[in-house]
């Protein structure tokens, strides 16, 4: 199992270290989207907002200046809360006489964080469905194997229009990425393969798994601007890395090599007969700040 700096020559803290590693390589917006600390577990979601509705009354001031307003939020907000997950091991100290410890971590640890990571997906793509600003596009191509990368460019001019203009008002947003079931995105990708048409193509196509997105449905994102961040509260009294951050100006060379903190890990001191614990657990949810950077067709 790989281990974090020698600083941290603690087991628990290189179980952490291989479980932040494996839930970034597992959970993909976690490399895409900005994440916050957040302590309270709550947030409001901004649902129901839309483009005509951000601008607020004219602020005249001494200079002669006038400025309006923006609003976020009107007309509608829904309350967000991050969510909990975790699970637990059993260790005795018969797996570490047989030379069987780490080895069994590492096969628990896998298994945990694949579980955490097919979870939060799941709580995100829920919240980007709900938080879509867009929820038609009228006209589009259904693409198969058989399509042309011609539709598939008018496809994702009309996507880009239908996001960038909201009635009648410049959102200032530019889609860049579409999730979509994996068989679909494979189809896109040959489409355009077929006809030399890849270096053309507006977007990153990302194929994601059929519990996520069922087929024909797609989320397009500005990911050069998020609309969206990923509420986690990482527990500096079972996160190293999270003690670290909270001391940033200390750490900041530490940091540097480091994953930002998600996952808690706690180890109990052996007990009678000389059994241990391991938890695994984190806590998140995502915040939709602005619903006209997202479309969920």
């Amino acid at each position: 199992m790989e281990t974090i700096p020698k600083l941290f020559d603690e087991r628990v803290h290189n179980l952490e270290f291989y479980a932040q590693k494996r839930i970034y390589q597992n959970l993909k917006l976690l490399n895409r989207l900005p994440m916050v600390q957040n302590v309270s577990g709550e947030f409001t979601n901004y649902i129901g907002a839309k483009p005509e509705d951000v601008i607020g009354d004219v602020i005249s001031t001494g200079d002669g200046l006038d400025f309006n307003e923006i609003k976020f939020g009107k007309p509608s907000t829904v309350r967000g809360a991050t969510y909990p997950k975790g699970f637990m091991f059993k260790l005795n100290s018969r797996l570490e006489d047989k030379g069987r410890l780490d080895a069994t971590l590492q096969v628990f640890m896998n298994r945990a964080v694949a579980t955490l990571a097919n979870y939060f997906d799941k709580v995100y793509f829920e919240s980007l469905k709900t938080g879509a600003g867009v929820t038609s596009i009228s006209g589009l191509n259904t693409i198969d194997s058989d399509s042309t990368g011609i539709d598939v460019i008018e496809n994702e001019l009309k996507m880009i229009d239908a996001i960038e203009v909201q009635s009648d008002v410049e959102t200032g947003f530019t889609p860049t990425t579409v999730f979509l079931p994996r068989a679909d995105a494979q189809a896109i990708k040959v489409a355009l393969a077929k006809s030399n048409l890849l270096d053309d193509s507006n977007f990153e196509y990302v194929g994601v798994s059929s519990s996520l997105l069922s087929s024909g449905k797609k989320i397009i994102m500005d990911m050069n601007n998020p609309t969206c961040t990923i509420e986690k509260y990482a527990d500096p009294d079972y996160s190293v890395i999270a003690q670290l951050e909270q001391e940033e100006e200390l750490n900041s060379e530490i940091l540097m090599q480091l994953p930002k903190s998600f996952i808690n890990v706690k180890m109990t001191e052996p007990d009678e007969p000389q059994r241990s614990y391991v938890y695994v657990f984190a806590e998140s949810g995502l915040n939709i700040l602005e619903p006209a950077g997202i479309a969920y067709i």
